[in-house]
């Protein structure tokens, strides 16, 4: 009993703990730190209470593990060795480093957020790029909100609040985190009508349902499943035929592509321009998908609409910052000057097997592992887009399989995971594989060091 008390009384002040672990305070900040050196006090006595025996070694220990562990749910660099290009869970689209150094030389302190600097007056927020979203859709204005959900919420909140808005049932589609378009529209106070069935939707089932009550006719893009068989819909032509006074066509394109380029084929993305150009009134998509920029809704189409939506009172909610109009102007101004090549996303996407391997070759030339040829092994493999973006589309890419004897490929993929700079892989065929075609070029060296150390005789 006296030793057991002893050790309670052995148990440092959380004040003299955190000075033990000041080298994480940088890193997560005082509070939590302290937080974490808590958590491990009351570990620490519950083993005291099961009748073990710790030391301060191992409390000390504990803290620093804690804390090595709390690092990592910041958000941080990762290399992308899965193959899925606009992966959902490592950020969507990758961003152009040249950007990012042009925002940190331009927003490090004061900007016109909403300042006319011509007029010398208050301005608009997102002006600029709002002008660019509209030269390059075709659009007579356009709108920025925090992303494609909020886009879609807004247009139905706006203009179809108490009254009908015609769907297909194979429209009626769920995004990721269990949002479903039902209870989207449910919430924004619109009243759904379904028309058609499942694979098949007709004109007249659209034309049947239009009346007095209706305010819009939705059409969704499958971004994340696809309709195979015996399936049909109309064309946004089609429906754009259907439009009337006080009913309009709004198309949910979702993917945001504004590259028609021959290389990526006649069954690509459709673009946003073309969406507009059949009669869309309003056309909505996200800014970190196809258009390879930050997280952002974006809503283009009719100036009297776009207007109407900047003068809803969401719209104070729905608004981006800084960051985010200065990260969608830059990315632009590539494709308004024909250089939408030069953006990260698209620089993934076009690379052919042959400069895939030559990223493979230059990762096992970097790996000093002596037995880098026993236990890694090029692949051939499908990358897919990811993201909700063309769902049943892969593209040829290569990458290499590691096996480690003694070691499962699903270890491998947690001891991967855990390195400084974390690299997330998958596991094929019961091998740890990574895909380099989402491998960036700047993240060659990192993997390599992860490599040599997880490897046999690793340094």
């Amino acid at each position: 009993m006296e030793k057991t008390e002893n050790l309670y009384r052995s148990i440092p002040q959380v004040d003299t703990l955190l000075s033990g672990a000041s080298a994480h305070i940088a890193d997560l900040g005082r509070c939590t730190v302290a937080a974490v050196i808590r958590e491990a006090i009351d570990s620490f006595r519950a083993l005291i209470r099961d009748g073990a025996a710790p030391s301060m070694d191992d409390l000390a220990a504990d803290i620093e593990r804690r804390c090595r562990l709390k690092r990592r749910e910041k958000l941080q660099r990762v290399i992308n060795g899965t193959g899925v290009i606009i992966h959902t869970n490592l950020g969507r689209a990758p961003i152009a480093r040249e950007i990012l150094d042009k925002m940190s030389a331009e927003m490090c302190g004061y900007c016109n957020l909403e300042l006319d600097l011509p007029e010398r007056r208050r301005g608009r927020r997102g002006g600029y790029s709002e002008e660019l979203l509209s030269r390059l859709s075709g659009a007579q204005d356009a709108l920025i909100v925090n992303n494609n959900a909020s886009s879609v919420f807004l247009i139905l909140n706006h203009f179809g609040a108490g009254r009908e808005v015609v769907v297909s049932r194979g429209e009626l589609i769920q995004i990721g985190g269990g949002f479903r378009i039902p209870d989207i529209m449910e919430q924004t106070g619109a009243r759904l009508v379904e028309v058609g069935t499942t694979n098949i939707t007709d004109i007249d089932d659209y034309r049947r349902a239009i009346g007095d009550a209706t305010a819009m006719i939705f059409s969704a893009h499958r971004s994340n499943f696809a309709l195979q068989g015996f399936a049909s819909s109309p064309s946004l032509r089609d429906l754009a035929a259907l439009k009337g006074e006080g009913v309009l066509l709004v198309r949910d394109l979702g993917s945001g592509n504004l590259v028609r380029d021959e290389r990526l084929g006649a069954d690509f993305e459709p673009t946003v321009p073309s969406e507009l150009a059949q009669g869309a009134d309003l056309v909505c998509f996200s800014g970190d998908k196809l258009l390879g920029a930050c997280q952002a809704g974006i809503i283009v189409g009719r100036k009297d609409l776009i207007a109407a939506l900047k003068k809803n009172p969401l719209m104070r909610m729905l608004r981006v910052d800084k960051m985010t109009y200065f990260l969608l102007q830059e990315t632009l101004l590539r494709y308004a000057n024909d250089e939408s090549g030069s953006l990260a996303l698209w620089g993934v996407i076009h690379q052919g097997r042959r400069d895939i391997e030559r990223k493979i070759t230059r990762l096992m030339r970097a790996i000093r592992a002596p037995g880098r040829r026993e236990f890694i092994k090029r692949t051939a493999l499908r990358s897919t887009y990811g993201g909700g973006t063309l769902p049943t589309r892969e593209i040829e890419s290569a990458g290499i399989r590691i096996a480690v004897p003694g070691m499962s490929a699903g270890e491998l993929y947690a001891r991967f995971i855990d390195e400084e700079v974390p690299v997330v892989g998958y596991i094929l065929d019961d091998c740890f594989t990574l895909d380099l075609r989402t491998v960036l070029p700047d993240d060659i060296p990192a993997l390599a060091g992860s490599i040599d150390r997880l490897l046999p005789d690793g340094r």
